[in-house]
């Protein structure tokens, strides 16, 4: 039987002897510097010990890295300080500077800058519904609130693009370390999920009681309110309305379009309704998005 002080002991030997990174990082290293890539004698023996030290919870076996496997220098696309890097001949390498050259280049990165105007943005006539009306104002003004908030954080991590926040694929933030820029990314992801965990307690919550409906009641409510959420985000009207705001404050005008996917599933319900074909019973399918959805978000 194990007491408290038996597991502080592994969890802290665990902690203390962690070596399963640093043993990958020189496999790849090694992989990059030989011509016989991971077939190489010493990946090998590095991808034992990479086997052995992942065992360590159910063997308590300890896996030291041996001092003439440490790197001393690392290929570019593993992405450490330029002293410490040397230029790769491999695939990876070549691949890495092809693109790295790519965000570099003035010239691309100013023509991947999105310029909208109202007209260019696609609106999806099948996504209103009768009765959206009711909810168009306090949408708008929970967008607003959520486009400040967003823009905020843009400001911060000095991100460019709303869609890197919103996929959390981030390539505008400044360079840095690797470490520190990957932790600033992590931080980023997770104020992006607490706000949209926000925003949709804020769609979830009704005025009025819903205690009384039943399920195909309360998911009308919602497909109308989402509809709303979806025409400011989405509409010519709103879209014009949001950079004359924008262009008033004196800041960087852009478009915004997150917010409407908030309420995704119940968007989905609404355009998987609408083009249904004949006969066919559509309430499967909606019921099954929605869920894959709304476990996601």
């Amino acid at each position: 039987m194990f007491g408290t002080q038996d597991i502080v002991e592994f969890f802290a030997k665990n902690m203390a002897n962690e070596n399963l990174g640093a043993i990958c990082n020189a496999h790849v290293v090694r992989a990059d510097l030989s011509e016989y890539g991971a077939l190489d004698e010493k990946c090998l023996t590095l991808a034992e010990l990479a086997a052995t030290a992942v065992d360590f919870p159910k063997t308590g076996k300890i896996v030291s890295m041996p001092s003439d496997l440490k790197p001393k220098i690392y290929p570019d696309f593993m992405g450490k300080e330029e002293h410490q890097s040397y230029k790769s001949k491999k695939i990876l390498g070549r691949l890495y500077r092809q693109i790295k050259d790519a965000y570099d280049d003035d010239d691309v990165a100013a023509s991947s800058e999105l310029n909208f105007v109202p007209g260019d943005i696609p609106y999806d006539l099948d996504l209103e519904v009768l009765g959206a009306a009711d909810y168009i104002s306090d949408a708008w003004d929970r967008k607003c609130s959520y486009n400040g908030q967003l823009n905020g954080l843009l400001a911060q991590y000095k991100v460019k693009r709303e869609e890197e926040v919103v996929t959390g694929h981030v390539w505008s933030m400044p360079k840095g370390s690797s470490r520190k820029q990957g932790d600033l990314k992590e931080r980023l992801k997770h104020s992006y999920n607490c706000l949209k965990r926000e925003f949709r307690q804020v769609f979830e919550k009704m005025d009025l009681d819903c205690g009384q409906l039943d399920d195909d009641e309360k998911n009308m409510l919602y497909e109308r309110k989402a509809s709303a959420w979806y025409q400011v985000t989405y509409h010519p009207h709103w879209i014009q309305k949001s950079l004359e705001l924008q262009d008033s404050d004196g800041a960087g005008i852009s478009v915004l379009l997150s917010f409407a996917w908030i309420a995704a599933d119940y968007l989905a319900r609404i355009k998987i309704r609408h083009s249904r074909i004949g006969n066919v019973d559509s309430a499967k399918p909606v019921n099954s998005l929605a869920k894959y959805l709304a476990d996601r978000m």
